[in-house]
């Protein structure tokens, strides 16, 4: 098999970059911006989960994986200032708002339904079937463009979260197979799943690229 997506400049996108970045200081601040945004969106979403989940080792693992995010939040709301004249508050925000819809979409299944507790199933494929993959291609593809010599503390945030949610992926998707017990449950986990994948994809992911986690250019507002 050949071909497949790349990097920008013909690399796969799997393979580590040396030297120099990829990204100007203005583009890594904005994918940043964009990491502080989803990781307390993320925090804010499993949190709510926590006290609807009527499974109780579900419940108590989203409670550890939740105050994973917060700390991904933080760190990244931390090196923020370091970028430059920046103002953190402008550039913390979704990349797009169709990445914010399909957010919006993730964390409540059940639309017009924010107390419902019986969408477990659809709740986990959302969140370690689709978006944290995405996140954690999309931390993968900056940890191989950029430069220890010249953006040392993002690949060390980039290395810290990423540990963090392979983590969370191996145990989040060991719980969604412990609930996938028939053919029924297993059709609602593909049908959502392929839901939010569509999503994600119009939005360009988690930093709204066109290319989603190999690089490319911002999708243009509408």
């Amino acid at each position: 098999m050949t071909g497949g997506r790349k990097a920008k400049d013909g690399r796969p996108a799997w393979v580590r970059r040396e030297f120099p970045s990829l990204f100007s200081v203005e583009e890594t601040a904005r994918r940043v911006g964009n990491y502080t945004w989803i990781e307390m969106k993320i925090f804010e979403i499993m949190g709510g989960w926590v006290a609807l989940a009527p499974e109780l080792e579900v419940k108590m693992q989203l409670g550890n994986h939740c105050y994973h995010h917060a700390f991904h939040a933080e760190i990244w709301h931390k090196r923020l200032p370091e970028l430059r004249q920046l103002d953190p508050v402008r550039i913390t925000i979704a990349p797009n708002i169709e990445f914010e819809t399909f957010v919006d979409a993730m964390g409540q299944p059940v639309p017009g339904e924010p107390m419902d507790s019986e969408s477990t199933i659809e709740k986990l494929t959302g969140m370690y079937r689709v978006l944290l993959p995405a996140l954690i291609g999309s931390y993968t593809y900056h940890l191989n463009n950029t430069s220890s010599i010249t953006d040392g503390p993002t690949m060390r945030n980039l290395e810290l979260c990423l540990t963090d949610d392979m983590q969370e992926w191996r145990e989040g998707e060991m719980m969604l197979e412990s609930l996938l017990i028939d053919d029924v449950a297993i059709d609602r986990a593909t049908q959502h799943q392929a839901k939010l994948s569509k999503l994600l994809r119009v939005s360009g992911g988690i930093t709204g690229l066109v290319d989603g986690n190999l690089g490319g250019e911002p999708i243009a507002e509408v």
